[in-house]
């Protein structure tokens, strides 16, 4: 049987105003934010399960190729207990480089870390629609937090609205969070239907070019000023 949103996600159409805020988020032509040279800048990803995995590690391979020099940092996981700043983690593995792309598996590395942008890998079905808003909930109740989307497997950019828009319309009408759509990878570019190809890094490129150009990152540099 199909799965079903909660009654919740089937009321009314949004008001217009709403969506255009949703619109807004679309970031196709913004400009570029370039962050310091001086400083690696940070991007989590949160992943819906590990088998993403490969996504992280294709989209550091596509910003080293387009000159943005990237590495990818993991942090230990779970992490428990109380809050603790992790500006000093990656630490050296990030010196040198442009980017830093750190995935996780867990709200609660996310909420440890403190992180104040997290990028959000969603499936392209109904469930993991819900999974997200329910993770967006837990990461938004007590700390504030920039969420971007990509949809994985849809079967093209009209599946990946519909998906996108569903989410965007939850989180903004009942949690007030507007989300920044990053793009989507279709099902014919995912490992399960087709080998690497360039098909697929023209759909990576396409992510970067949304992470760089919207400034979707913190910097470790900015943190250290903050936390420390």
């Amino acid at each position: 049987m199909a799965s079903q949103l909660s009654p919740v996600w089937q009321r009314k159409s949004t008001s217009s105003d709403r969506l255009a805020r949703i619109s807004a988020r679309f970031l196709s032509d913004a400009p570029e934010t370039t962050g310091s040279e001086d400083s690696c800048q940070t991007i989590p990803f949160l992943l819906d399960n590990p088998g993403q995995s490969w996504i992280t590690h294709d989209l550091c391979q596509v910003l080293n190729q387009r000159g943005y020099k990237s590495v990818l940092c993991h942090l230990d996981e779970p992490l428990n207990g109380d809050p603790r700043h992790l500006s000093g983690e990656p630490g050296e593995r990030a010196r040198g480089n442009r980017y830093c792309l750190v995935p996780v598996t867990s709200v609660e590395t996310v909420k440890a870390a403190r992180f104040d942008h997290v990028v959000l890998l969603v499936p392209a079905n109904l469930d993991a629609v819900l999974t997200a808003y329910r993770r967006i909930k837990l990461l938004t109740e007590d700390h504030h937090t920039e969420i971007g989307i990509v949809i994985v497997g849809p079967r093209d950019q009209h599946a990946a609205w519909r998906y996108f828009r569903k989410l965007a319309v939850g989180s903004l009408r009942y949690l007030d969070v507007p989300l920044l759509n990053l793009g989507f990878l279709p099902e014919q570019v995912t490992p399960q239907h087709g080998p690497v190809n360039h098909h697929r890094k023209n759909f990576l490129a396409r992510i970067s070019e949304r992470l760089v150009r919207s400034g979707f990152y913190l910097s470790a540099a900015n943190r250290s000023a903050t936390t420390g």
